[in-house]
């Protein structure tokens, strides 16, 4: 036989899972709700830090503006344009004037910058020879309204006479008496450093990236050197650029990476600033706090573990001492149990076993004798089977002698006393047809009239179809026994009457038995259908009382169930009725 687990082990690991499982569950949601608030912390951050860096861009070009405002408006400069605009095509123009103008405003920002000025027919400049109405961005000019922002490709440094890389501003340059009269145009191209110096505190990790693009979708700057002038996509650029109120946030793959990218387009410049921030970099608290979830969790499993052990010892030790004391009791240690419990259900199982030592004596008297009176009746069923067969031998040797004297009625007699006797020994099915019980009822009723002659008349009403209906061994002698014996016997009349009928409806079969004796009372009627087991340890009882309505009743039940038996009541004959009521079985 398989052994079961210890309740110790059961309570262990039930309380180790049930914990397990509410530690897991609610350390799964917390940190989903937590790494959810991360994220979009994180997510509003990057947005923040890119709408600061257009906003640190937009005041950079606004201190640039203003500079140029004030020196297109500088009478030197207005004078030297129109200088120029006078000079034969292919002469140049020097005014230190304006150089002195220039380098005067250029000290206010503290920064090196690089400024032209050109002729209304867009030639001419102190550097290098150029014509900036052949440029792909001078039909925005008129729309610009002021400055207009694009990347420099035009301008180069003198010494290096390489281009200067860095943001390009245009200003179409009006007469200051003639406001309407456009004399020239002024050009600013601010260092690149200058930009990276507003992007720098945002570039924490060189995987970032930072670029600027204008309307056009031009880039104006980028932290990749490379990509200076470059040309958008125009879907790219439509996804960006439409983030003007609140800025945009999304989150892509490039290069099998995935990255956050921020956009945000400003109101002032037109301009659209977009970071591309690696995921793992700007989730990396939340993966900090995911490996320390992690850890409270498994701290949390190893303490419930500890914890559950610890509880499921205390709470299990009084029952394993319990159980330790019930199996002493198989080697006669008989020692009640004096300490104290600490809850009612535990208190309740020792206060049971100290009283069940307190009677084991009482119980083992009682099972003791018990299983003497199972060997008696043993031996008294033993005896009671020997007598019926020594009865029934003796018989037939009484039946041939009387054959051989020619005592008929005698020899009849006997026979029939021999048949019934034979039939109640027989051994076999507890079933019989019933026109084989029927058979023997009729030997019993002609022993019966031997003895009564006329006086006693049975009728008896049985529907053909029912001959071959099994019913129980000796279901209908008893009733006519008790009819003649406890019903006729005790009373005078000129006849007695003893009607049989057994007839079937609805697959159910009903035998009644009535009488005309002295029938019975309601209390007499209850107590004779009460089943007595005492009395199958009583021999003498036993072996002079017959069958009786209480044991055929008792019979009933047992063979065809609790629903079915015996129902007594008063005959119209003016005696007793017995009714059987049992299911028509095939």
């Amino acid at each position: 036989m398989k052994q079961k687990p210890t309740i110790l082990l059961q309570m262990i690991i039930g309380f180790s899972i049930i914990m397990i499982i509410t530690i897991s569950i609610s350390s799964y949601f917390s940190y989903r709700f937590s790494s959810k608030v991360v994220v979009n912390k994180t997510s509003q951050y990057l947005l923040e830090s890119v709408i600061q860096m257009s906003g640190k861009i937009d005041r950079m070009l606004e201190e640039y503006d203003r500079l140029s405002i004030r020196i297109a408006l500088h009478p030197d400069t207005q004078e030297y344009l129109m200088n120029i605009n006078e000079k034969p095509v292919g002469q140049t123009v020097r005014d230190y004037n304006v150089q002195q103008v220039i380098t005067h405003e250029q000290a206010y920002l503290g920064n090196e910058f690089l400024i032209e000025l050109v002729g209304s027919q867009g030639e001419g400049g102190f550097y290098n020879p150029f014509n900036i109405k052949q440029m792909d961005w001078y039909p925005f000019l008129d729309s610009a309204g002021g400055m207009f922002w694009t990347t420099n490709n035009m301008l180069y440094d003198i010494e290096t006479k390489e281009l200067v890389h860095g943001i390009l501003g245009v200003r179409e340059i009006k007469n200051y008496s003639r406001p309407s009269q456009n004399i020239g145009y002024m050009l600013t191209v601010i260092p690149v450093e200058d930009t990276e110096h507003v992007v720098g505190n945002f570039l924490t990790n060189p995987s970032n990236k930072v670029q600027v693009i204008d309307s056009t979708g031009r880039i104006l700057y980028s932290t990749d050197s490379s990509e200076f002038g470059q040309i958008m996509d125009d879907s790219f650029l439509d996804n960006v650029s439409d983030s003007k109120n609140n800025g945009n946030i999304t989150q892509e793959e490039i290069d099998g990476k995935p990255v956050y990218i921020s956009s945000y387009t400003s109101t002032y410049s037109n301009w659209t600033v977009v970071t591309y921030i690696d995921v793992e970099e700007a989730i990396i608290d939340l993966k900090v706090m995911k490996n320390s979830t992690f850890l409270i969790v498994i701290l949390g499993i190893i303490a419930s573990l500890l914890f559950a052990s610890f509880f499921s010892w205390s709470l299990s030790r009084p029952i394993r001492d319990l159980a330790s004391r019930m199996s002493n009791l198989k080697r006669g240690k008989l020692k009640p149990y004096t300490g104290t419990m600490n809850n009612r259900e535990i208190t309740v199982l020792y206060d049971s076993f100290n009283h069940m030592i307190e009677h084991l004596d009482e119980t083992i008297r009682i099972l003791s004798f018990k299983q003497i009176r199972e060997k008696q009746a043993q031996l008294i069923a033993m005896k009671a089977q020997f007598q019926p067969h020594f009865l029934y031998n003796s018989l037939n040797t009484i039946y041939y002698y009387a054959i051989s004297e020619k005592k008929t009625k005698l020899a009849e007699m006997v026979l029939s006393l021999s048949e019934l006797l034979r039939y109640s020994i027989q051994p076999g099915s507890e079933f019989v047809r019933l026109k084989e019980d029927l058979k023997q009822l009729n030997y019993y009723i002609e022993l019966q009239r031997y003895r009564y002659e006329d006086k006693l008349q049975i009728k008896m009403n049985v529907e053909e179809e029912l001959h071959e209906f099994p019913v129980m061994k000796l279901l209908l002698q008893p009733l006519v026994e008790n009819a003649i014996t406890h019903g006729l016997e005790s009373i005078k009349r000129k006849y007695w009457l003893i009607n049989i009928s057994i007839t079937k409806e609805d697959n159910m079969v009903t035998f009644i038995v009535e009488d005309n004796g002295k029938g019975m009372g309601i209390e007499e009627m209850e107590n004779a259908l009460e089943f007595n087991e005492d009395l199958e340890f009583e021999t003498d009882r036993m072996m002079h009382s017959g069958i009786g309505l209480s044991n055929l009743h008792h019979r009933v039940k047992l063979i065809y169930g609790h629903h079915y038996g015996l129902e007594l009541s008063s005959s119209s004959l003016g005696g007793l009725k017995v009714q059987l009521v049992i299911p028509y079985l095939q």
